[in-house]
């Protein structure tokens, strides 16, 4: 019997996905679609901690599940749905609100990193509060065995196993607890300032589907070695962040055959003899090589809306049946059936 797989994403950012969305979530979901029954979403309620425009949630919304059938998320092997269109999953975070205490919650990175922050804690909402409540519920809902996440959700996803285990204790054995999974070697790809996980909020990011220019913009704001002045004074590629991308990107299967390889430019990095903005230029047009066919895929489906729709309304009834099973299981245990 296959696996049920779940994994969501938050359109947080009207820029869309980056690089690192592609190589940490996006990657790994593709590759799981010939593993196992996947479910796959976008979680917009979760949005809504920090995006208080309607129009720019409605927007992000729509825009990131285009981009995930441009990336090659097939609706035919995959349950593709948002997360709004699914009712049960507020109602399961109701009922997992008494499963989990507010010490427990506190623990929480994202409510921790506000604290750090200097944010008051009569200041903080309670939606980012409860996220790892609500993610429970998107998770528990559809009694997965593996959830792929990156690192810095491995918090909640723990929660989110405690709070199943909590409730089972109560209830009985209703609800499944899953496994976590992390593809170590890209969780977390850096940002083009060598130091923080690549992230759209701190504006290190290498977006995918943005305009060329500001796709050149940001590689070229790329950190290289500090300690490197000139163009012919030897360098040391691991302190440079565009030949981890190149790694990343797998730049030597994408080169054409008149490019360097990796490994040549690598050498001559240490040696003097290759400029930072050589390499950088070399990046940006292995990166736009790259993603050229995604990139036309996405503006293809911007004009089919009527398939975009329609792909919206079968994920909602397939997830709905599935959830409304889990519901009404869950009721039951607790007594409001």
């Amino acid at each position: 019997m296959s696996k049920r797989i779940l994994s969501g994403i938050t359109p947080s950012s009207e820029k869309g996905l980056h690089l690192g969305n592609f190589l940490g979530a996006v990657t790994p979901h593709l590759e799981f679609q010939g593993q196992g029954e996947c479910f796959y979403f976008i979680a917009n309620l979760h949005a809504l901690n920090n995006v208080f425009d309607p129009e720019q949630v409605q927007n992000n919304t729509l825009n990131i599940f285009i981009e995930y059938l441009a990336f090659g998320l097939d609706p035919q092997k995959t349950t593709f749905y948002i997360q709004s269109d699914i009712p049960a999953i507020p109602y399961l975070q109701t009922i997992l609100n008494n499963a989990v205490t507010v010490a427990e919650l506190q623990r929480m990175h994202a409510y921790k990193d506000k604290l750090q922050n200097d944010v008051s804690q009569d200041a903080i909402n309670f939606g980012l509060f409860s996220y790892p409540v609500l993610m429970s519920a998107d998770i528990l809902l559809f009694k997965p065995d593996i959830i792929p996440v990156g690192e810095d959700q491995t918090q909640h996803v723990e929660i989110c196993r405690d709070i199943a285990r909590s409730f089972n204790t109560r209830y009985g054995n209703v609800l499944k607890v899953p496994e976590l999974y992390v593809k170590k070697d890209v969780a977390r790809v850096p940002g083009i300032d060598g130091k923080r996980k690549m992230s759209k909020s701190l504006g290190n990011d290498i977006p995918i589907f943005a305009d060329e220019q500001i796709v050149k913009k940001q590689i070229m704001a790329i950190t290289t070695d500090p300690a490197r002045i000139h163009p012919t004074d030897p360098g040391n590629p691991e302190k440079n962040v565009a030949f981890s991308f190149m790694r990343l990107l797998e730049y030597n299967t994408i080169k054409s055959d008149t490019m360097p390889t990796l490994e040549d430019m690598e050498e001559r990095y240490r040696s003097g003899t290759i400029g930072d903005v050589e390499i950088k230029k070399t990046l940006f047009t292995v990166f736009m090589e790259r993603f050229s066919e995604i990139r036309k895929k996405k503006e293809e489906l911007k004009h089919n809306m009527d398939y975009i729709i329609e792909l919206r309304k079968k994920g909602a009834i397939r997830a709905n049946e599935i959830a409304e099973k889990t519901i009404e299981e869950v009721k039951a245990a607790v007594g409001v059936l």
